[in-house]
C-alpha cells in the first residue's frame, strides 16, 4: 500500500511541458472532471485549445490507486528511446527514472535493477517528470487516445466532464506547461505557460517621450526602433510581426537581433517581408529548437530603422505596431499589440497688405536655429520626400504667394526646434516684412504646436524726397512770401507820397 501511495505522488503530477490528471482517488467515483485555467495575461479574444489524452487505465479503493496499460496499448512510454536518440544522454535503467511495467501488469515510475536475478523496482520520490519522460509520453499517445478537446477564450477556464478513471495527458496549443493540482475526481489544471511579452519603443528620433511611445522626427530622417521580446515558459512557435503605415519606409539592412550584447545567430531565425494583403511589413520567425533553450524571462532585442516619408503628418501620426504570435502552427495566440507614433510639424503662411487684401509675389524661406536654410525635395517614383538644411541661402526652397495670398508650398516635415520665417522676395511698392520666429515644442502633439500658421502683412512704401537736403518746396514758399511783401510795401509808399 505504501508503494502504491508513492506511485500516486509521482504520477499525480506531470509538468514542464504538458500535464496529466488522475481522476479516481475518491471512493465510488467512476468519472471525473478536469478544469483547465489558461495562462495569466492571455488576451481577451485569444483562444487556447487543450487536447486530453488517456494514457493509462486506473482503479482505486478510495485510499490507493493502481495503473495499468490500456487494452489498446502494449508496453509503456519508452524513455530509453529518448535517451538513445540524444548523444548527450546516457541510459542506465538503474539510475534514470522512467516508466516501468512490472510482471503483474502494474505501471510504475522510478528505477529498476536486477538483484539475484529478479527485477527490483524503486519508485520515484520526484513530484515532476523530466523533459525526457514527457517526450516519451508525447510519443506514446496517439489520436486514438484522445478523449476530449477543450477550448478556452481569454483567461476563462474550460472543463471536460464525465471522464473515466485514468491517468491523463493534456496538451495545449501554447506548448505550455500545465500541472494537476489535485488527484481528486474533480481535478484542476493551471496552464503554467507564461504568455510572452512584446514591448516596442522608439529609440532614435529628434525628440522622444520618456516611455518611447511617441516622437517628433523630420521628414527624410531615420527613426530607430527596439522591440523587446520576453520569453515565456513553454516557448513555441514565436513569430514577431511588425506593421508600418505608409509614411514609414523600413530599412531591411538595419535589422539586428541580440540578447544583451550578444548577436543572435541568423541560423536561429528567418526574416520575411510582408505584402499589402499580409498586413505586416516584416516578420521574424524564431526556430523552436532555439527558443526552447532560452530561460524563461530572457529578453530578445529586435532593433531596426525606418525613414520618415510622409509630408505634414502632424496630428495624424505615422504608426508602427508590433505583436508576437506563439503556440502551435494552427493556433492564433497573440500578444497584445505594442504601438508607437511618429509626428512632424508644418508652418503655413499667408500674405496680405495693410488693408488685409491678399498680396501676390512675396517669397519666403525658413531658417533653423543653426542658421541653415530649409530645402525640400519632393518624392519621386524611386525616392522619398526629404527635408534638408543648407548653408547657402540661394539653395533654399522659397515659396511664393499667389493672388489669393497663399504660398505655393508649406514648410512641412519639421521636427521640434526654433525656426525663423524670412521674406526673401518683396512685392514691388511694399516694404519687406519683419522676420517671424516659430517654436515647435517637443512632447507636444496638439494641432496648436504641430500645425502653426502666420499671416505676414506688407506695408506700402512712403514717397521719399526727390533730392537731398530740405527740398525745393520751402524755397518756393519763401519766394512767394517775399514777392507779396515787396508788392505790399510798394503800394504803401505810393499812398504816403500822395498824402504829402
Amino acid at each position: 500500500m505504501k508503494k502504491m501511495r508513492k506511485i500516486i505522488a509521482v504520477l499525480g503530477t506531470l509538468t514542464m511541458i504538458m500535464a496529466m490528471g488522475i481522476m479516481t482517488h475518491a471512493a465510488g467515483a467512476a468519472t471525473g472532471t478536469i478544469t483547465i485555467t489558461p495562462p495569466d495575461k492571455t488576451e481577451a479574444n485569444t483562444e487556447n485549445t487543450y487536447k486530453i489524452y488517456k494514457v493509462f487505465d486506473a482503479s482505486g479503493n478510495g485510499e490507493g490507486i493502481s495503473y495499468r496499460v490500456k487494452k489498446s496499448k502494449s508496453g509503456v512510454p519508452d524513455m530509453k528511446a529518448i535517451y538513445d536518440a540524444d548523444p548527450d544522454l546516457s541510459w542506465d535503467a538503474a539510475t534514470v527514472e522512467h516508466f516501468i511495467l512490472d510482471s503483474a501488469g502494474n505501471v510504475h515510475f522510478g528505477t529498476e535493477r536486477i538483484v539475484d536475478g529478479k527485477v527490483v523496482i524503486t519508485d520515484s520520490k520526484a513530484t515532476e517528470l523530466s523533459p525526457q519522460a514527457i517526450a516519451a509520453v508525447t510519443a506514446y499517445v496517439t489520436e486514438e487516445d484522445l478523449i476530449d478537446t477543450v477550448t478556452t477564450t481569454g483567461v476563462a477556464p474550460g472543463s471536460s466532464h464525465e471522464l473515466p478513471n485514468g491517468y491523463y495527458y493534456v496538451t495545449t496549443t501554447t506548448g505550455a506547461a500545465v500541472s494537476i493540482n489535485s488527484t481528486n475526481p474533480n481535478a484542476s489544471i493551471q496552464d503554467k505557460n507564461t504568455v510572452p511579452e512584446v514591448d516596442k519603443k522608439i529609440t532614435g528620433a529628434s525628440s522622444i517621450d520618456e516611455d518611447g511611445k511617441k516622437a517628433l522626427a523630420q521628414v527624410g530622417s531615420e527613426v530607430a526602433y527596439t522591440a523587446t521580446l520576453k520569453i515565456g515558459k513553454g516557448a513555441k512557435g514565436y513569430v514577431f510581426f511588425d506593421k508600418m503605415t505608409n509614411g514609414l519606409s523600413y530599412i531591411p539592412t538595419s535589422l539586428a537581433i541580440t540578447i544583451g550584447d550578444v548577436t543572435v545567430d541568423q541560423g536561429n531565425y528567418t526574416v520575411g517581408t510582408g505584402s499589402e494583403t499580409d498586413d505586416y511589413t516584416f516578420k521574424v520567425s524564431f526556430k523552436d529548437d532555439y527558443t526552447k533553450t532560452l530561460a524563461v524571462g530572457t529578453e530578445i532585442s529586435i532593433r531596426y530603422k525606418a525613414i520618415i516619408t510622409a509630408d505634414a503628418v502632424t496630428v495624424n501620426p505615422e504608426k508602427n505596431t508590433a505583436y508576437l504570435k506563439y503556440g502551435d502552427e494552427n493556433s492564433d495566440n497573440r500578444t497584445p499589440v505594442s504601438e508607437t507614433e511618429v509626428y512632424n510639424a508644418k508652418i503655413t503662411v499667408t500674405k496680405t497688405d495693410e488693408a488685409d487684401k491678399p498680396l501676390a509675389g512675396a517669397g519666403f524661406i525658413l531658417k533653423n536655429a543653426e542658421g541653415k536654410y530649409y530645402q525640400y525635395t519632393a518624392a519621386t517614383d524611386n525616392t522619398s520626400a526629404t527635408v534638408t538644411w543648407v548653408d547657402n541661402i540661394k539653395e533654399a526652397t522659397e515659396y511664393t504667394s499667389d493672388d489669393q495670398g497663399n504660398l505655393n508650398g508649406v514648410f512641412t516635415g519639421l521636427a521640434n526646434g526654433t525656426y525663423t520665417l524670412i521674406e526673401n522676395t518683396t512685392p514691388a511698392g511694399y516694404n519687406t516684412a519683419d522676420n517671424i520666429e516659430f517654436s515647435i515644442k517637443e512632447h507636444d502633439y496638439t494641432a496648436k504646436n504641430l500645425e502653426q500658421t502666420a499671416t505676414v502683412i506688407n506695408q506700402s512704401g512712403a514717397v521719399l524726397p526727390s533730392t537731398g537736403g530740405m527740398g525745393t518746396r520751402l524755397f518756393y514758399l519763401a519766394g512767394t512770401v517775399l514777392v507779396l511783401g515787396a508788392g505790399l510795401l510798394l503800394i504803401t509808399r505810393k499812398r504816403l507820397q500822395r498824402l504829402q
